[in-house]
């Protein structure tokens, strides 16, 4: 080989990535439960649900999902994320704080002093962990999701779990 093509060898292999767009925005499907926790009642279920994601350049996320679950009554379960994930290559796990909104059947406990169930929305904030998530293409794959909160009843602060079996999207 020639000097010069040594060079123009030597200059590709040290080509800089192209940028990530400044909008991906994808749409996904999970599967999953949710448990809310409280002395007051219990709410929650297992199920699945649809949502949709946008990655700003790359490394930021910011996605909304609405989800059906059973198994204590049927629960509209509503969540809005925001988040970091690992920018590059084909593991990107990824770190959330969520808006969790618990919205149906419930069961509920009357509390000592008090006359009537709690009611309304369950309201809760947390974490989520997604440790195993990969970008294939234009695939994305998480499959599991671990995540932790609190929401108010009015008595004090209850935990809210959640746990994703598997997300599959596609960016469009």
């Amino acid at each position: 080989m020639t000097p010069a093509t040594l060079l123009v060898l030597a200059a590709l292999a040290d080509a800089p990535a192209a940028p990530p767009p400044t909008h991906q925005l994808s749409f996904y499907a999970r599967s999953g439960l949710t448990a809310y926790l409280s002395s007051a009642r219990t709410q929650g279920g297992l199920g699945g649900g649809v949502g949709v994601r946008d990655t700003l350049r790359g490394l930021w996320l910011l996605q909304a999902d609405v989800n059906g679950l059973t198994g204590l009554g049927s629960v509209l379960e509503v969540r809005l994320g925001a988040g970091v994930q690992r920018p590059d290559g084909w593991w990107r796990p990824a770190a959330l704080v969520s808006l969790t909104g618990l919205f149906g059947d419930q069961l509920g406990f009357i509390m000592p002093g008090e006359s009537v169930y709690a009611r309304g929305p369950t309201l809760g904030v947390g974490l989520t962990l997604a440790p195993a998530r990969f970008s294939l293409g234009s695939a994305q794959v998480s499959l599991v999701e671990l995540g932790v909160g609190v929401g108010g009843e009015g008595v004090g602060l209850s935990p809210v779990y959640s746990l994703t079996l598997l997300e599959v999207g596609v960016a469009l």
